[in-house]
């Protein structure tokens, strides 16, 4: 069975890029792309920055799921609320295989009032708290709530040698 994350310190540093850019998901009006990856010395870790971009139908699917729904568990009457939902990062390194979550996330939406379509862009960051020993990660990509299929990629890092740490 494979370990779970373990919240570890997100550095402040810029780190090194190691990979990226990457198409990693597309259907009609939606797309996900890896910008790149940067490795960290201290803490270790790397950190994938991922951009998502829709418009049209997929635009305003994800605009509901993730600007319009409640993301607290309770409305003010103590009832559960309609969750939303975000696009899905599932990451496996050494022996560690687990959904990742946003350590940032940026959402900007944009309502054509000419045309009424919607365009949605999506920024977001994952930290993952230890370098794969083999430069070696695969990741998982979806969000079907917003028409994103489920697609897989293995990431071959160019992790720096112990001289250019």
């Amino acid at each position: 069975m494979p370990r779970r994350w373990v919240p570890t310190i997100v550095p402040n540093d810029v780190g090194v890029a190691v990979h990226g850019p990457l198409l990693l998901s597309q259907a009609p009006g939606i797309r996900v792309a890896l910008s790149h990856v940067q490795a960290h010395a201290h803490p270790v870790g790397v950190m994938l920055h991922l951009h998502l971009s829709a418009d049209g139908v997929q635009a305003e699917a994800a605009k509901r799921q993730m600007v319009d729904k409640p993301r607290e568990p309770l409305d003010p009457a103590g009832a559960k609320a309609d969750y939303g939902s975000e696009p899905v990062l599932h990451v496996q390194l050494n022996d560690l295989a687990d959904r990742v979550p946003f350590k940032s996330c940026s959402v900007s939406t944009h309502d054509d009032p000419v045309s009424g379509d919607v365009h949605v862009d999506l920024e977001a960051s994952y930290w993952i708290g230890e370098l794969p020993a083999d430069g070696r990660v695969r990741v998982r990509t979806s969000w079907p709530q917003a028409g994103l299929p489920h697609v897989e990629h293995l990431l071959v890092l160019e992790l720096p040698t112990g001289e250019d740490r």
